[in-house]
């Protein structure tokens, strides 16, 4: 078990490691790398695949956290701790940890475009990019 600011915690803690496709450590992550090595390191999940593409392929990477036994909720109720799913054009193929600051609710994810883990703030663009929520398991509020 975990609390929410222990899992924003441990994904803060990995801010300004570099982008890696299919990275699995702080020497190099990715988005979906994340959120598996924030709930590993946490003994929320024990569930990893890395057959995903870099190129988005229908839903095939939202099924990828469907699988992972998180618990599905309304994006609108994501709350800092719960993982969205982001799409990209068309299709869902990126994914951050919510995150809270001062201003709102944040995103902390391993961003291709800024090349390494970063935490921005949930609005604009991004709010109109979530696909789906999840919250890892044995979460406690």
């Amino acid at each position: 078990m975990a609390t929410r600011v222990q899992i924003v915690e441990e994904a803060r803690s990995y801010l300004g490691v570099k982008w890696l496709h299919q990275g699995r450590t702080r020497d190099g992550i990715d988005c979906a790398g994340l959120v598996v090595c924030v709930g590993n390191g946490l003994g929320l999940i024990q569930y990893d695949r890395s057959d995903y593409q870099r190129n988005p392929n229908g839903s095939a990477f939202l099924h990828y956290f469907k699988d992972g036994g998180g618990v599905q909720k309304p994006v609108t109720e994501a709350k800092p701790g719960d993982i969205l799913v982001l799409r990209e054009g068309a299709y869902p193929c990126h994914t951050a940890i919510v995150g809270e600051n001062r201003h709102g609710l944040t995103i902390i994810h391993a961003f291709i475009v800024r090349k390494k883990v970063v935490e921005e703030q949930l609005i604009g663009a991004w709010l109109a990019k979530r696909v789906a929520c999840f919250q890892y398991p044995s979460v406690e509020d």
